[in-house]
Order: C-alpha cells, then sequence, then structure tokens
C-alpha cells in the first residue's frame, strides 16, 4: 500500500465554510450545519489523531474546541428554533469526503511521522479558526446588523470571540509543540 503524505492542504480541505445568503434564516441554518460538523466529525477526528501519536493533551484540547464549536450552533438555535436538523451542506458533505479520504492513511501516516501530522493539524485548526473569527463571521455580523437583527448580529459577535480565543489556544499549542520538539532535539541521545 502506497501511503500519500498529508499535506496541510489536504487537511485544509476538511474546513466547511458556512455560507452566506440573502436571509438570516438561511445563514444561520449553513452556520449550524458547519459549527455541528466542527463538533461531531472534524474536531473529534483531529483529536483521535493527536490521541493516537501520543499526544493526550492536544486531544484535549481539540475535544475542548468541538464542545465550545457545539455551543455556537446552540447560541444561534435559541433565536431560530426551528432549524431542527439542517441540511447538509456542499460544502460541509466535500469536507466530510476529505476527511475520509484521509483517515485511509492516517494511522500508518502517524506511526511513520507522528510528529509532522500533529502540527500540520495544529496549524489547520489556526487556520480555520483565524478564517472564521477575521472574515466569515464578521460578515454575518455586519449582514444582521445591517438588517437590524440585533440578537443574530449579538450571537454573531460572541462566536467570533469564541474563535479568536480557539485561534489563540491553538497558537499557544502549536509553540509549545515546536518548541518541545526542538528540546527533544537538543537532548543528547
Amino acid at each position: 500500500m502506497t501511503l500519500t503524505e498529508i499535506t496541510e492542504d489536504m487537511i485544509f480541505d476538511c474546513f466547511a465554510a458556512a455560507q452566506q445568503a440573502a436571509d438570516g434564516k438561511t445563514t444561520a441554518t449553513s452556520f449550524v450545519d458547519v459549527e455541528e460538523y466542527e463538533n461531531q466529525i472534524m474536531y473529534p477526528e483531529f483529536a483521535r489523531w493527536a490521541k493516537t501519536a501520543g499526544y493526550p493533551e492536544l486531544a484535549k484540547l481539540f475535544l475542548k474546541v468541538a464542545g465550545e464549536e457545539k455551543l455556537h450552533a446552540v447560541w444561534l438555535r435559541e433565536l431560530y428554533a426551528d432549524i431542527g436538523t439542517p441540511e447538509r451542506g456542499e460544502d460541509t458533505q466535500r469536507a466530510i469526503d476529505a476527511l475520509t479520504k484521509i483517515r485511509e492513511n492516517c494511522d500508518a501516516l502517524i506511526a511513520m511521522n507522528r510528529d509532522g501530522v500533529i502540527e500540520k493539524a495544529l496549524s489547520v485548526a489556526i487556520s480555520v479558526e483565524e478564517r472564521e473569527y477575521r472574515d466569515i463571521y464578521p460578515r454575518f455580523r455586519d449582514d444582521a446588523l445591517a438588517a437590524g437583527r440585533d440578537e443574530e448580529a449579538a450571537v454573531y459577535q460572541r462566536v467570533v470571540d469564541s474563535e479568536a480565543q480557539h485561534a489563540e489556544w491553538f497558537r499557544d499549542a502549536l509553540a509549545a509543540f515546536r518548541a518541545s520538539q526542538t528540546s527533544a532535539m537538543l537532548q543528547p541521545a
């Protein structure tokens, strides 16, 4: 079996972006779909990788963020109680398919280069969270404000703040991870 190296681009393909629509409820439905995907699929898989690679603390961090992604969906469901189970978005399905493809080789690749896979997962997590808090959700907030949906805008602002915190946690984790790798390389054998 030939193993394909897992790249940051491949992992970033597992990111599903919520789609903005002309009306708040359609945007909210896409948002809930994506946040629940991050909660149920993406971050739990990253946690599994970290645990498999021998980094239980990083696994806990991925699961902590997964739990907060679920909370984001809960906040918006409070405004749109009739969302129900959102239809799987095309972008979310593409991300699920990408993650499924990566999973085929992941455990073997972790055995060969555990640190490389984990470093890439952390880098992607940073990129995901930064894109959400810098670009995607501020647009949703601003659109809600412009339409006079102040409660909805407040929820998106809470999400922006939360996603910024997630990015900071992942940046700190990546810095500590890299420092531990450097320290380990400097230790005499």
